[in-house]
């Protein structure tokens, strides 16, 4: 609080392990959310990029379907680079791993930054831009990228390749210019915005006069282009109009909202109006001048900006005004690049961290904020997600509640089906049996069981349990099964439970319901009564409730094929 309050001594005494070490705060953060989120599921695209691919690829395909499977048009895009990492997963391991492939979407955009970085020149410029990069993009405004392998893998990889062809174009020699146009042939087939890239350098090598590497440049983003527009289409359910004065506004008022809504906490009445700001704060620094001179920082704001237009006019009438959040690391990235060159237009060679120190309350204020806002969006997301893999194990089919994996009625059943047979990928248990623990019986425990199903083939509970004066955290709800010859517990799911946080009128149980869907095959055979625990770091409280799950008695009906897990 003292540094907070002092920035002039924050300015004076911090070296750069400092500055490193509150620049990590974010990532550490996130992380920590990453991996608590973290699931081998494979969620709405996936199924189609992977498991639909991997399948062909299983069956046989030979190098000309592999291609055109390859290079497929899915939503004006054209995702190359992605589908060559679940290629790569099949070949090397003959399956997919959702994990691996989240933890590799989340490193394309962890070394953007250090590209940034790296680009920045001296320690000064690099910790000043650390900094800002840490706390301006790592935070749950871009939840659905850190969270979601199927949006990280393309759009936080499509910001580490055009970062990374605009630093080898800045290098200013023949083989980084090579480099910096496979990067941004790569750039073109992660994402249809990925050829922004190619304008953007050859604005670079112009500027710079550089007419031979310009030459070179155009020839390469001509054949790129020409392959990504061959046969190329527009999804008609986008609704993308033909240009017009009305259709016009309309993209203008998006693209507004897309720069704008970092700063406005997702909220698109007034994100336009944060737009016109960062319009005039970018004016303001190129008229004084030093924004000119950054070889690196303004071309990738220039990429953002367009990148961000490119969407605006395939998803304004789509949208209705909403912004995903997968877009919003571009708006974060030319935030933070033009608040950064701000602040080497306020930094003197005599005290380099002075304004820097300066701005730390304000980066902090927006990184906590925007995760308090988009808190609730994240775990609803989630929780979509493990809900529909849930249905999916509980019933061995999609759609059975609100939620579905894939939206087309059918498609998950066949692909997950066929996929477990040849061995390539099979949904994960998602509740997991434990020990069971060392509990106490509670007095004050309110516990309640809506949900009670067992089929042929699962077992499924659900319900909420909560501690009065307690705040409920997620994971702490376990379920006991307790028979006359055994205790067994398992894991649980957290859902969250507004309804009765509201009918208890107690905001802080929100996170206070619980779904468990268990193979039947997991619990010996026997009757079981049912018990809750909440076990917060391993002080553990349990009730016994009414349920019961009878297993002793054959239920009747048809055998069903038992899954493997």
């Amino acid at each position: 609080m003292i540094l907070l309050r002092h920035p002039a001594t924050l300015s004076r005494h911090r070296p750069g392990w400092v500055w490193t070490f509150l620049a990590l705060i974010p990532l550490v953060y996130i992380g920590g959310c990453i991996v608590e989120a973290s699931r081998n599921i494979a969620f709405q695209d996936e199924l189609d990029t992977a498991i639909d691919l991997l399948l062909r690829l299983d069956a046989g395909a030979g190098w000309r379907e592999t291609v055109d499977r390859l290079f497929a048009l899915s939503n004006e895009h054209r995702t190359v680079t992605s589908r060559l990492l679940f290629a790569g997963s099949y070949w090397l391991t003959g399956t997919v791993n959702f994990h691996v492939i989240g933890a590799i979407g989340n490193a394309f955009i962890v070394a953007a930054g250090l590209i940034l970085v790296a680009a920045a020149g001296t320690t000064p410029r690099r910790i000043r831009l650390g900094v800002v990069l840490a706390f301006l993009i790592f935070h749950l405004g871009n939840f659905e990228n850190f969270l979601w392998s199927g949006a990280s893998i393309d759009h936080f990889q499509v910001v580490m390749l055009a970062v990374g062809a605009i630093a080898l174009l800045a290098r200013d020699t023949r083989r980084s210019t090579i480099g910096a146009a496979v990067l941004a042939g790569l750039a073109t087939f992660t994402l249809a915005h990925g050829s922004v890239v190619w304008i953007v350098g050859a604005a670079r090598l112009a500027v710079d006069r550089r007419w031979h590497r310009l030459a070179g440049w155009g020839a390469a983003a001509a054949l790129a282009l020409g392959i990504f527009l061959h046969g190329f289409g527009a999804n008609p359910g986008h609704h993308i109009p033909p240009l017009s004065v009305a259709s016009g506004l309309r993209f203008g008022h998006y693209w507004l909202t897309l720069v704008g809504v970092p700063f406005a906490f997702g909220r698109t009445a007034i994100a336009p109006a944060f737009g016109v700001v960062y319009l005039a704060l970018l004016g303001l620094l190129l008229w004084r001048g030093g924004l000119a001179r950054e070889r690196v920082a303004l071309p990738v704001i220039l990429f953002a900006l367009g990148s961000l237009g490119l969407i605006a006019y395939g998803r304004a009438e789509y949208a209705g005004g909403q912004v995903a959040s997968r877009y919003i690391v571009l708006s974060c990235l030319a935030w933070a690049l033009a608040l950064f060159v701000l602040l080497e237009k306020a930094s003197p060679p005599g005290r380099p961290y002075r304004a820097l120190a300066w701005s730390l309350p304000a980066l902090i204020a927006f990184n906590f904020c925007s995760n308090l806002e988009f808190e609730l969006p994240a775990e609803r997301f989630v929780e979509a997600r493990d809900r529909a893999a849930l249905r999916f194990k509980q019933y061995e089919s999609d759609g059975r509640g609100q939620i579905r994996l894939h939206p087309k009625d059918g498609h998950a059943d066949a692909l997950l089906r066929e996929a477990a047979v040849r061995g390539i990928y099979e949904l994960p248990r998602l509740c997991f049996e434990i020990d069971p623990p060392a509990a106490t019986p509670s007095r004050h425990m309110i516990a309640y069981v809506d949900e009670n199903m067992v089929t042929r083939s699962a077992i499924s509970l659900g319900g909420w349990a909560m501690l009065p004066g307690h705040e409920s955290d997620r994971g702490e709800i376990q379920v006991l099964f307790r028979s006359k010859n055994r205790t067994c517990a398992f894991t649980t799911i957290t859902v969250m439970r507004t309804d009765v946080a509201q009918a208890y009128k107690e905001p802080r149980w929100r996170n206070c319901g619980f779904r468990l869907v268990i193979l039947r095959h997991r619990l010996p055979i026997d009757d079981y009564q049912v018990g809750l625990v909440i076990n917060r770091g391993g002080q553990a409280e349990f009730v016994m409730t009414d349920q019961w799950v009878r297993l002793a008695n054959p239920v009747p009906g048809e055998p069903v094929r038992f899954n493997t897990l």
